[in-house]
């Protein structure tokens, strides 16, 4: 039998029970505390029941009743952050690195990262037998990432299921492998950049390039070679972002070097080789280890798709940002590069919800695949949890879905409730089984010049989506947040 995944469908986790998360708890008990206090204090009757009245429907409608596919409640907290940032002028930057210069040992400096980047940032090299790879301390997230570039050993859609099926066990194990084994990472990041490309390009270049005095039996075969080479339209490629946290362990392991960051090096760069060589037990190939350059040109490309990837010039730790950023408009980032004066626009939304069905294990390949002409980074981060305590987090939500079934008697049982129940036990089983434990979230960006062509991007991710089973939020408001969380920094989870 075809193997098939289903995830949990998201449920609150409030301070007392699971039907609303704890900030709506806080504000219907506030909202109750107070129209009680109001019987007491307001003398006239017909005041009191008002205020009893009203403020009860205040509080309840604020956390119950949608407003723009949220609540209130939802809303609130993002347009005080949005105001905030839209008054102090952080939601336009301009970047300094022309002005930053460099040190006497000709290494560029730092400038301020754009809204919605962590703070602070520091660079520095780490040493391992797959080369130089950049290292960024996040002091605010408390994280060290580092990027490699992979690709799989196998076509995995030429091949059959049971094959493909083993291909998941594999990536299972090594995961399952990383977080039982004692190491330092903690966190990995998914990150699938498609930029669309000229399909005829190769064949106009060997047009140009024809030499009218070669004999023609030769052109015959080069045509004829052109016609039986399938040419992609789409530049895809995969980069695994590495997380390690920030520990005290880690610190006194690093002081026994020169320097603190001479020691981080040394051995965050252990922790990424280690990983690297596990790769093959996942069937993953490594292609290259980004150092600054390469990751400084990746972030840049991130910002302006009109930056090849691969092109390094002058890319550095304060080149890597966009020359200019404007996330003033509610619904879009706009932001340029440093090659052109035309502006580059994206959205990103947050994958809500994944699918709650039991889906196929090519249930994401309308979203990665069959996207024409789309510029998308598709972002999906996951902490890695040790097999025990994965397990007592899935005892403990079964125990809550069970204890809070509605079971009166002679009521019919909600049927979803029996498929949430279901699910949690079957959690528990996979996890007992071998199955790793991961909490993970997923985010989508897309990009296009003008507003035009980026709605219609938006509602072809959208139609993707949908074959994926997947529930997408667009991020309107935050959208420079939300960009940050598919950049290569291992974003988009809080911090465990």
């Amino acid at each position: 039998m075809p193997r098939a995944f289903l995830f949990p469908r998201p449920r609150p986790r409030g301070l007392l029970g699971r039907r609303f998360e704890g900030d709506e708890q806080l504000v219907l008990g506030g909202g109750a505390a107070s129209s009680l206090l109001t019987l007491a204090v307001v003398p006239n009757v017909a005041l009191k029941v008002t205020a009893f009245v009203s403020i009860l429907l205040l509080s309840a409608a604020a956390v119950l009743i949608p407003y723009k596919g949220r609540t209130y409640l939802r809303w609130w907290e993002i347009r005080h952050s949005y105001r905030k940032l839209l008054r102090n002028g952080s939601l336009l930057y301009r970047s300094k690195a022309p002005l930053a210069g460099r040190t006497m040992a000709g290494q560029s400096v730092p400038v301020d990262t754009p809204a919605g980047v962590p703070h602070g940032m520091e660079w520095f090299r780490a040493r391992t037998a797959y080369g130089d790879i950049a290292v960024l301390l996040q002091p605010t997230e408390g994280l060290f990432t580092a990027v490699i570039e992979v690709e799989g050993q196998k076509n995995f859609g030429g091949l059959d299921t049971a094959d493909q099926e083993a291909l998941i066990s594999a990536w299972e194990t090594l995961l399952r492998q990383t977080s039982d084994a004692g190491g330092r990472i903690s966190r990995l990041q998914w990150i699938a950049r498609i930029v669309p490309v000229d399909p005829n390009a190769h064949a106009r270049d060997a047009q140009a390039r024809r030499d009218p005095k070669v004999a023609g039996w030769l052109h015959d075969s080069y045509e004829q070679l052109l016609r039986r080479v399938a040419i992609s339209a789409e530049d895809r490629r995969l980069f695994l972002v590495i997380g390690i946290r920030y520990s005290q362990d880690l610190v006194a392991e690093s002081l026994k070097y020169n320097s603190l960051f001479e020691g981080y090096g040394v051995v965050l760069g252990k922790e990424v080789e280690s990983f690297i060589r596990s790769l093959g037990t996942a069937q993953l190939r490594w292609v290259r280890s980004l150092d600054e350059a390469a990751l400084a040109s990746f972030v840049h490309h991130c910002y302006a798709p009109d930056h090849w990837l691969n092109d390094v010039r002058g890319m550095d730790r304060a080149t890597c940002w966009p020359a200019e950023m404007d996330a003033r408009e509610q619904t879009v980032m706009v932001s340029r590069g440093w090659e052109t004066s035309q502006p580059w626009m994206h959205a990103t939304a947050w994958i809500k919800q994944f699918p709650i069905l039991p889906v196929g294990l090519n249930f994401l390949a309308p979203v990665l695949l069959y996207v024409p002409d789309v510029i998308c980074t598709v972002a999906v981060t996951m902490d890695l949890i040790p097999s025990d305590r994965a397990m007592q987090d899935a005892i403990q939500d079964a125990t809550n879905e069970l204890g809070q079934a509605d079971t009166k008697p002679g009521r019919i049982t909600d049927p979803r409730e029996r498929r949430e129940q279901r699910a949690a036990t079957s959690t528990m089983e996979e996890i007992a089984s071998g199955a790793a434990g991961v909490r993970l979230t997923g985010w989508v960006t897309v990009s296009a010049r003008d507003l035009d062509g980026l709605e219609q991007n938006k509602g072809t991710i959208r139609a993707a989506s949908t074959k994926s089973q997947l529930a997408l939020e667009w991020c309107d408001l935050e959208q420079h947040r939300a960009f940050a969380n598919t950049l290569p920094l291992a974003g988009g989870l809080l911090g465990g």
